[in-house]
Protein backbone atom coordinates (compact mmCIF):
# COMPACT_ATOMS: atom_id res chain seq x y z
CA UNK A 1 0.00 0.00 0.00
CA UNK A 2 2.70 2.45 0.90
CA UNK A 3 4.67 1.89 -2.02
CA UNK A 4 1.22 2.08 -4.43
CA UNK A 5 1.02 5.63 -2.53
CA UNK A 6 4.16 6.46 -3.22
CA UNK A 7 4.13 5.64 -6.95
CA UNK A 8 0.56 7.33 -7.63
CA UNK A 9 2.14 10.48 -5.37
CA UNK A 10 4.76 10.40 -8.04
CA UNK A 11 2.57 10.01 -10.96
CA UNK A 12 0.37 12.83 -9.74
CA UNK A 13 3.13 15.23 -9.38
CA UNK A 14 4.84 14.46 -12.95
CA UNK A 15 1.58 14.66 -14.26
CA UNK A 16 0.83 18.38 -13.01
CA UNK A 17 4.22 19.36 -14.02
CA UNK A 18 3.95 18.32 -17.45
CA UNK A 19 0.70 20.26 -17.53
CA UNK A 20 1.93 23.31 -16.49
CA UNK A 21 4.94 22.87 -19.19
CA UNK A 22 2.12 22.42 -21.86
CA UNK A 23 0.10 24.99 -20.65
CA UNK A 24 2.67 27.41 -21.00
CA UNK A 25 4.37 25.64 -24.25
CA UNK A 26 0.63 26.36 -26.21
CA UNK A 27 0.70 30.13 -24.13
CA UNK A 28 3.67 31.34 -25.21
CA UNK A 29 2.51 29.89 -29.28
CA UNK A 30 -0.33 31.42 -29.26
CA UNK A 31 2.03 34.91 -29.77
CA UNK A 32 -0.23 37.27 -26.63
CA UNK A 33 3.00 37.88 -25.07
CA UNK A 34 6.50 39.35 -26.35
CA UNK A 35 9.02 36.52 -26.43
CA UNK A 36 11.34 38.34 -24.20
CA UNK A 37 8.69 38.22 -21.74
CA UNK A 38 7.07 34.85 -21.65
CA UNK A 39 9.31 32.81 -24.19
CA UNK A 40 8.58 29.07 -25.06
CA UNK A 41 9.56 26.32 -23.18
CA UNK A 42 10.93 24.69 -26.20
CA UNK A 43 13.32 27.26 -26.81
CA UNK A 44 14.32 27.40 -22.60
CA UNK A 45 14.55 23.77 -23.28
CA UNK A 46 17.10 24.04 -26.36
CA UNK A 47 18.99 26.97 -23.94
CA UNK A 48 18.88 24.52 -21.37
CA UNK A 49 20.28 21.38 -23.29
CA UNK A 50 22.99 24.42 -24.93
CA UNK A 51 24.61 25.65 -21.38
CA UNK A 52 25.01 22.21 -20.62
CA UNK A 53 26.63 20.94 -23.34
CA UNK A 54 28.92 23.93 -23.24
CA UNK A 55 29.23 23.34 -19.47
CA UNK A 56 28.65 26.45 -17.71
CA UNK A 57 25.31 25.99 -15.88
CA UNK A 58 26.78 22.78 -14.76
CA UNK A 59 30.25 24.81 -13.31
CA UNK A 60 27.32 27.17 -11.69
CA UNK A 61 25.50 24.93 -9.92
CA UNK A 62 28.81 22.82 -8.94
CA UNK A 63 29.52 26.47 -7.07
CA UNK A 64 26.06 27.24 -5.60
CA UNK A 65 25.59 23.46 -3.84
CA UNK A 66 29.40 23.43 -2.02
CA UNK A 67 28.39 27.38 -0.53
CA UNK A 68 25.07 25.90 -0.04
CA UNK A 69 26.65 22.61 1.50
CA UNK A 70 29.36 24.99 3.46
CA UNK A 71 26.20 27.31 4.97
CA UNK A 72 23.68 25.01 5.87
CA UNK A 73 26.23 22.66 7.22
CA UNK A 74 27.66 25.51 9.43
CA UNK A 75 23.80 26.13 10.20
CA UNK A 76 22.99 22.92 11.22
CA UNK A 77 26.52 22.50 13.79
CA UNK A 78 25.41 26.28 15.31
CA UNK A 79 21.44 24.78 15.84
CA UNK A 80 22.88 21.74 17.24
CA UNK A 81 25.59 23.59 20.22
CA UNK A 82 22.42 26.62 20.38
CA UNK A 83 19.84 24.35 21.29
CA UNK A 84 21.90 22.01 23.71
CA UNK A 85 22.64 24.79 25.41
CA UNK A 86 19.15 26.02 25.54
CA UNK A 87 18.14 22.52 26.86
CA UNK A 88 20.56 22.35 29.64
CA UNK A 89 19.47 26.03 30.62
CA UNK A 90 16.59 27.60 31.37
CA UNK A 91 18.20 31.06 31.01
CA UNK A 92 20.27 30.09 27.45
CA UNK A 93 16.41 28.74 26.46
CA UNK A 94 15.36 32.32 27.50
CA UNK A 95 17.81 33.86 25.24
CA UNK A 96 17.59 31.65 22.56
CA UNK A 97 13.56 32.44 22.03
CA UNK A 98 14.34 36.17 22.88
CA UNK A 99 17.09 36.10 19.96
CA UNK A 100 14.98 34.06 17.75
CA UNK A 101 12.03 36.14 17.60
CA UNK A 102 14.01 39.65 16.99
CA UNK A 103 16.32 37.58 14.41
CA UNK A 104 14.22 34.84 12.86
CA UNK A 105 11.62 37.46 11.17
CA UNK A 106 14.86 39.12 9.18
CA UNK A 107 15.70 38.16 5.72
CA UNK A 108 18.92 37.22 5.07
CA UNK A 109 19.38 39.42 2.09
CA UNK A 110 18.87 42.20 4.71
CA UNK A 111 21.87 41.73 6.55
CA UNK A 112 23.90 41.82 3.31
CA UNK A 113 24.67 45.25 3.37
CA UNK A 114 26.34 44.64 6.50
CA UNK A 115 28.27 41.24 5.59
CA UNK A 116 29.66 42.96 2.40
CA UNK A 117 31.40 45.65 5.01
CA UNK A 118 32.80 42.69 7.78
CA UNK A 119 33.75 40.26 5.07
CA UNK A 120 33.51 41.86 1.56
CA UNK A 121 31.89 40.34 -1.39
CA UNK A 122 33.40 37.17 -1.51
CA UNK A 123 32.47 33.42 -1.29
CA UNK A 124 32.66 34.01 2.57
CA UNK A 125 30.19 36.30 2.37
CA UNK A 126 27.53 34.51 0.58
CA UNK A 127 28.36 31.37 2.82
CA UNK A 128 27.70 33.98 5.55
CA UNK A 129 23.83 35.24 4.30
CA UNK A 130 23.31 31.35 3.98
CA UNK A 131 24.14 30.79 7.23
CA UNK A 132 22.42 33.49 8.83
CA UNK A 133 19.28 32.78 6.50
CA UNK A 134 19.09 28.89 7.20
CA UNK A 135 20.33 28.78 10.87
CA UNK A 136 17.07 30.24 12.64
CA UNK A 137 14.68 27.67 11.24
CA UNK A 138 16.38 24.90 12.25
CA UNK A 139 17.18 26.33 15.48
CA UNK A 140 13.54 27.19 16.05
CA UNK A 141 12.20 23.38 15.07
CA UNK A 142 14.85 21.62 16.91
CA UNK A 143 13.87 23.44 19.96
CA UNK A 144 10.86 23.10 20.05
CA UNK A 145 10.54 19.17 18.62
CA UNK A 146 13.27 18.33 21.67
CA UNK A 147 11.05 20.09 24.48
CA UNK A 148 8.10 18.69 22.51
CA UNK A 149 9.19 14.97 23.75
CA UNK A 150 6.62 13.78 26.12
CA UNK A 151 8.26 13.24 29.54
CA UNK A 152 6.50 9.91 30.01
CA UNK A 153 9.08 8.53 26.93
CA UNK A 154 12.67 10.00 28.58
CA UNK A 155 11.18 8.49 32.12
CA UNK A 156 11.06 5.22 30.46
CA UNK A 157 14.34 5.66 28.94
CA UNK A 158 16.12 6.37 32.03
CA UNK A 159 14.26 3.30 33.71
CA UNK A 160 15.84 1.69 30.79
CA UNK A 161 18.82 2.24 31.80
CA UNK A 162 19.57 4.94 29.22
CA UNK A 163 21.38 8.24 30.03
CA UNK A 164 23.12 11.09 28.79
CA UNK A 165 23.98 10.30 24.85
CA UNK A 166 22.33 7.12 24.82
CA UNK A 167 19.17 8.93 26.29
CA UNK A 168 19.41 11.21 23.10
CA UNK A 169 20.27 8.92 20.56
CA UNK A 170 17.50 6.58 21.16
CA UNK A 171 14.69 8.80 22.85
CA UNK A 172 15.02 12.64 22.25
CA UNK A 173 16.38 12.39 18.40
CA UNK A 174 13.74 10.24 17.38
CA UNK A 175 10.95 11.70 19.61
CA UNK A 176 11.96 15.48 17.96
CA UNK A 177 12.78 13.65 14.67
CA UNK A 178 9.85 15.31 12.52
CA UNK A 179 10.96 18.76 13.67
CA UNK A 180 14.38 18.41 13.04
CA UNK A 181 13.16 17.09 9.07
CA UNK A 182 11.19 19.83 9.01
CA UNK A 183 13.57 22.57 9.85
CA UNK A 184 16.65 21.02 7.62
CA UNK A 185 13.75 21.29 4.43
CA UNK A 186 13.21 25.09 5.60
CA UNK A 187 16.48 25.65 6.16
CA UNK A 188 17.66 23.78 2.71
CA UNK A 189 14.91 26.00 0.75
CA UNK A 190 16.19 29.31 2.50
CA UNK A 191 19.89 28.70 1.54
CA UNK A 192 18.83 28.24 -1.86
CA UNK A 193 16.85 31.78 -1.67
CA UNK A 194 19.99 33.21 0.02
CA UNK A 195 22.62 32.24 -2.31
CA UNK A 196 20.75 33.03 -5.44
CA UNK A 197 19.69 36.69 -3.92
CA UNK A 198 23.02 37.65 -2.73
CA UNK A 199 24.61 36.61 -6.19
CA UNK A 200 22.30 38.23 -8.01
CA UNK A 201 22.75 42.18 -5.36
CA UNK A 202 26.64 42.14 -5.92
CA UNK A 203 27.25 39.43 -8.77
CA UNK A 204 30.29 36.89 -8.95
CA UNK A 205 32.63 36.61 -6.22
CA UNK A 206 36.06 36.45 -7.04
CA UNK A 207 35.57 35.76 -11.29
CA UNK A 208 33.08 32.96 -9.59
CA UNK A 209 29.37 32.52 -8.63
CA UNK A 210 26.73 29.88 -8.74
CA UNK A 211 23.36 29.99 -10.37
CA UNK A 212 22.66 33.46 -9.21
CA UNK A 213 25.58 34.97 -10.77
CA UNK A 214 24.39 33.13 -14.04
CA UNK A 215 20.87 33.95 -14.20
CA UNK A 216 21.95 37.77 -13.29
CA UNK A 217 24.13 37.97 -16.11
CA UNK A 218 22.25 35.90 -18.77
CA UNK A 219 18.96 38.37 -17.17
CA UNK A 220 21.82 41.39 -18.25
CA UNK A 221 22.69 40.62 -21.54
CA UNK A 222 18.49 40.10 -22.39
CA UNK A 223 18.96 35.91 -22.79
CA UNK A 224 15.83 35.42 -21.19
CA UNK A 225 15.56 31.73 -22.03
CA UNK A 226 18.39 31.16 -20.19
CA UNK A 227 17.26 32.92 -17.43
CA UNK A 228 14.55 30.32 -17.36
CA UNK A 229 16.85 27.74 -18.17
CA UNK A 230 18.69 28.45 -14.97
CA UNK A 231 15.74 28.54 -12.71
CA UNK A 232 14.49 25.45 -13.98
CA UNK A 233 17.92 23.86 -12.93
CA UNK A 234 17.21 25.04 -8.96
CA UNK A 235 13.55 23.86 -9.39
CA UNK A 236 14.83 20.42 -11.11
CA UNK A 237 17.53 20.34 -7.90
CA UNK A 238 14.50 21.23 -5.42
CA UNK A 239 12.35 18.63 -6.67
CA UNK A 240 15.38 15.69 -6.55
CA UNK A 241 16.45 16.98 -2.92
CA UNK A 242 12.90 16.52 -2.10
CA UNK A 243 12.38 13.42 -3.16
CA UNK A 244 15.56 11.25 -3.24
CA UNK A 245 16.55 13.08 0.33
CA UNK A 246 14.14 14.54 2.64
CA UNK A 247 11.06 12.31 1.47
CA UNK A 248 13.51 9.41 1.67
CA UNK A 249 14.43 9.84 4.79
CA UNK A 250 10.88 10.48 5.87
CA UNK A 251 9.43 7.28 4.91
CA UNK A 252 11.93 5.31 6.78
CA UNK A 253 11.71 6.97 10.00
CA UNK A 254 8.90 9.57 10.41
CA UNK A 255 6.46 7.42 8.85
CA UNK A 256 7.73 3.74 9.45
CA UNK A 257 7.56 4.89 13.27
CA UNK A 258 3.73 5.94 12.53
CA UNK A 259 4.71 9.74 13.59
CA UNK A 260 2.59 11.14 10.72
CA UNK A 261 -0.39 10.09 8.41
CA UNK A 262 0.88 8.98 4.64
Amino acid sequence: MKATGTRNKTINQVLFITGVILGWELLAQTGWFPPLLFPKMSAVFIELVGEIVRGEILQRLAFSLQIIGLGLGLAVVTAALTTTLAMLSPLVSDWVQALMAILHPLPGIAILPIIILWLGTGARSIVAVIWFSSVWPIIANLHTGLRSVPTTQIEVGRNLGLKGIALVRSILIPGAFPYILTGLRVGWARAWQASVAAEMVFGASGGEGGLGWFIYKKRFFMEIPSVFAGMAVIILIGLLVERLCFEGIEVRTVRRWGMTSE
